[in-house]
């Protein structure tokens, strides 16, 4: 990502320009789908943090995630390199695919160092795994409610009442 883009999406963050200014100079003649996605295989590619936090603004901001994006953030939610854990594992938990079910396992059960102090992730990643509720997603669950962390096993065994209610 170039300087001029990250100048102009902090403007966008800082409420300097619209959402409509930023598409307007941000476009040009390019398509913003497939310029988003070149962007985040480059920034993944370079382990850019600081750069992923501002696409992750971008693609939230104008909706541009959706499941051609699953393989990437089932592989960058268990990476340590960024600091989008979180908002992975809701994107994830939206898409509700079966495929992130090992990513979002091995999430919950991971202390990413900058988030020592919580178990927000592991939270996010037990409720993405209640909303995915396939016999994969809940023989995790069941693995996840016998965790010696109070937080984890109260939630797992939450989302594996709530799946049972459900059917």
């Amino acid at each position: 990502m170039n300087q001029e883009l990250r100048i102009l999406i902090k403007k966008l963050i800082g409420g300097e320009i619209t959402d409509i200014e930023f598409l307007d100079l941000f476009k040009g003649n390019i398509e913003i789908t497939s310029y988003f996605d070149k962007l985040l295989e480059a920034t993944c590619r370079e382990k850019n943090k600081d750069d992923l936090g501002l696409l992750f603004y971008i693609g939230f901001t104008f909706d541009l995630f959706d499941e051609r994006h699953l393989e990437m953030l089932n592989q960058l939610l268990t990476e340590a390199w960024h600091k989008a854990h979180e908002d992975i594992a809701g994107l994830l938990q939206y898409f509700q695919s079966n495929s992130s079910v090992e990513s979002l396992y091995k999430a919950a059960i991971t202390k990413f160092e900058y988030l020592h102090y919580t178990n927000a992730l592991a939270v996010k990643c037990i409720w993405a795994l209640g909303d995915i509720n396939t016999p994969e997603s809940k023989e995790i669950l069941e693995l996840l409610s016998k965790s010696k962390e109070k937080e984890i096993e109260k939630n797992a065994l939450h989302q594996l009442k709530r799946i049972s209610i459900k059917r």
